[in-house]
């Protein structure tokens, strides 16, 4: 350890000093300052932090002795045992975004400050705080996986905080514009057409509440009871093109009524579909690209509609909200939907405005007619007592 005075050509001097972060022979630091008494302030608090940590993470590497890129490296390779294939798909997107600026960097220089400049410059590029806060989610979750599994001394991000994001509100379609839009699908894809699925599938979202991989994965020995029950259990992945479990983890039953079981079983029996063969398929009778499907036929059904538009998860919104609203109690919307918590099923009242103003105006509990006829009775009598 040594600091080292230079002299400048302007007769200014700086102060450089010089340590190896793990004892002699191992990777030197180098520090520059422009007074001497910030010097000594730098080279005393390195060795008092470096005593402290050799005392209390013995065995502990360095800073020094990795690089962002390592720790992202450990991390993926952590995450292909723990993560969904589409989420280790859309990290891994992340980092080649920002391995070629961040790579090269030892963890220790990821400070608050840094990534709150880095933050500034991914959110001028035009995106959302919403989506700046995913990305940057990636690189604090990759450091706090080194400090716990003790690759590093500590999370040197600790600190740092995420962009404010408003609650976005959902967007759904009230019962008159559903039936609106139904009506125009079915005249668009009549009985016969050979895209009459696109129709039923919109039937299928809108008196479900299924999500869109959840109806993509739908199998003709998924209709149980005579066709009354939907039973959901598996979801085609879109990220890896494969069947998984349905989101939650666990199956679930869904009613299924006369309409929509009727035309269900149509397209079943219209192009013959074997017992593990999707509902929904293409011509090569794989399960339908949803990607395709919402970006472009929704879209272009909706905008042929000429009402309001809306994403195609929003049916799933729709559906729920109309539940809700015909009186289906929260506890049978959430099991319908699948929702993990039922204050997720709750969000979906506050969007009932009109529906909670109408059952104000007509649901009332007030005594019964008898109940008060006999009370008026009874003080008549006792005012005759008085009089007596």
């Amino acid at each position: 350890m040594s600091i080292t005075k230079i002299n400048s050509k302007d007769g200014s001097s700086k102060w450089i000093v010089r340590v190896h972060v793990n004892g002699r022979g191992s990777k030197r630091l180098k520090r520059m300052f422009l007074k001497k008494v910030d010097a000594e302030n730098f080279l005393h608090g390195f060795k008092s932090d470096s005593l402290k940590l050799a005392a209390s993470h013995p065995g502990i590497p360095t800073f020094e002795e990795t690089t962002f890129a390592n720790e992202a490296e450990a991390w993926l390779e952590d995450g292909r045992l723990r993560f969904s294939a589409s989420h280790l798909i859309r990290v891994s997107g992340v980092l080649r975004k920002f391995l070629p600026e961040l790579g090269g960097l030892t963890p220790d220089r990821i400070t608050p400050v840094f990534l709150s400049a880095f933050q500034k410059r991914v959110k001028a590029t035009g995106l959302e705080n919403a989506t700046v806060n995913r990305e940057t989610e990636v690189i604090t979750a990759i450091l706090n996986f080194s400090a716990k599994q003790r690759r590093i001394p500590f999370n040197p991000a600790t600190g740092f905080r995420k962009l404010p994001v408003g609650e976005k509100e959902m967007s759904f379609w009230d019962r008159t514009e559903a039936q609106s839009f139904l009506e125009f699908a079915s005249f668009k894809y009549p009985l016969g057409h050979s895209r009459r699925w696109v129709y039923v599938c919109y039937l299928v979202a809108l008196n479900t509440g299924l999500r869109a991989g959840e109806i993509w994965g739908l199998q003709p020995r998924d209709l149980m009871d005579g066709g009354e029950i939907l039973f959901v259990r598996r979801q085609w992945n879109r990220a890896t093109r494969t069947f998984t479990v349905t989101k939650g983890k666990k199956p679930r039953q869904v009613p299924c009524n006369e309409e929509v079981r009727t035309e269900l079983m149509g397209l079943i029996k219209s192009a013959p579909t074997k017992i593990d063969q999707t509902i929904f398929h293409g011509d090569e009778g794989r399960p339908i690209n949803h990607d395709t499907f919402g970006d472009r036929r929704f879209d272009r059904d909706v905008r042929e509609w000429g009402q309001r538009r809306i994403r195609f998860h929003d049916l799933r919104h729709t559906a729920a909200t109309l539940m809700i609203g015909a009186g289906v109690d929260l506890k049978t919307v959430k099991e319908i939907c699948g929702h993990k918590n039922i204050m997720t099923t709750m969000n979906y009242a506050h969007l009932l405005g009109e529906n909670l103003r109408t059952v104000a105006r007509s649901f009332s509990i007030k005594p019964a007619e008898s109940l008060t006829t006999k009370t008026e009775t009874t003080e008549e009598k006792s005012k005759l007592r008085l009089v007596r």
